[in-house]
């Protein structure tokens, strides 16, 4: 069950790389946050957890209006919002038009009129 409140879970792990696991291993992904003095743990961090909102010394909550906010799993839906979803809310249309109707059964191979 998803919540959407102040909740803290707390798991010990034996290293960093675990922690990374354990994070990866919920359903959800809409955020994750990292607290941490050493920038290469950030560089680890940035390029193996599995969330769409990836902050660094931040807290997880609020969302700039001009980046991308959208997550994966339970909590997400795969797409960013904000600026980016009008990406998402359109799709590219071909069309073809004429000036007028024009009979084209002489046209079609194999058309018997």
């Amino acid at each position: 069950e998803e919540m959407f409140a102040p909740f803290l879970s707390v798991t010990r792990v034996a290293s960093f790389d675990a922690a990374v696991a354990e994070a990866n291993a919920t359903r959800y992904g809409l955020s994750a946050g990292l607290v941490s003095d050493d920038p290469a743990n950030w560089d680890r961090f940035i390029r193996r957890i599995r969330a769409g909102v990836v902050n660094f010394n931040r807290p997880t909550t609020g969302a700039a209006g001009d980046m991308p906010f959208g997550g994966l799993g339970a909590s997400g839906n795969h797409r960013p919002s904000a600026y980016y979803a009008a990406d998402y809310c359109a799709y590219p249309v071909a069309s073809f038009e004429a000036g007028a109707v024009k009979n084209i059964e002489s046209e079609i191979k194999g058309l018997r009129a």
